[in-house]
């Protein structure tokens, strides 16, 4: 199967190289610059890996990476950067980016790291029905335990329980 990326860069010239290039070692390559259009991709085109131009966009670069984190979780994000934006880079790790790269950007670097965020993303979506169960089977123990608030929090993406790893199920404090 290949490879669905989304390349999302300013530069005319950068962007056609590396299109042609990632092309024609059979990844499917998608081009979008525009919010609005960067979204139809995500929903439709069920974009496995984003490559993200942060030095052309800028702030409005972050604003797109948290846009696809949050239209597809699981889509993994690659940020493309110069080494006088570091504060973008590590804006960009804490939103979720999979991993950030200085430009220019040797190909076979570039080509490993997007083979490595599809296998994750790969194993991500594995994961998440089991990680679903697991969250609804800590809510019942924690309903069954007569702590039913903090079971639909839990429920609803709103906290994340406190467990001492050295107990034995037991909550911190109780």
């Amino acid at each position: 199967m290949r490879i669905r990326l989304l390349l999302i860069e300013t530069d005319y010239f950068f962007r056609t190289n590396l299109r042609n290039r990632l092309d024609n070692m059979d990844f499917q390559v998608f081009l979008a610059d525009r919010p609005a259009e960067i979204k139809r991709m995500i929903k439709k085109k069920k974009i496995d890996v984003a490559l993200l131009d942060l030095s052309g966009l800028k702030l409005e670069g972050l604003k797109i990476l948290s846009l696809i984190k949050k239209l597809n979780p699981f889509t993994e994000v690659i940020t493309l950067n110069g080494s006088g934006n570091m504060a973008l880079s590590i804006d960009g790790m804490k939103r979720g980016a999979f991993d950030d790269l200085l430009i220019p950007v040797d190909i076979n670097t570039l080509i490993e790291r997007i083979k490595t965020a599809y296998a994750k993303k790969r194993e991500n979506e594995k994961q998440a029905p089991l990680k679903g169960y697991q969250k609804v089977m800590m809510a019942a123990t924690f309903a069954e335990a007569g702590e039913s608030d903090t079971a639909k929090a839990l429920l609803n993406n709103r906290v994340k329980p406190k467990v001492d790893p050295n107990s034995k199920g037991e909550r911190n404090g109780g």
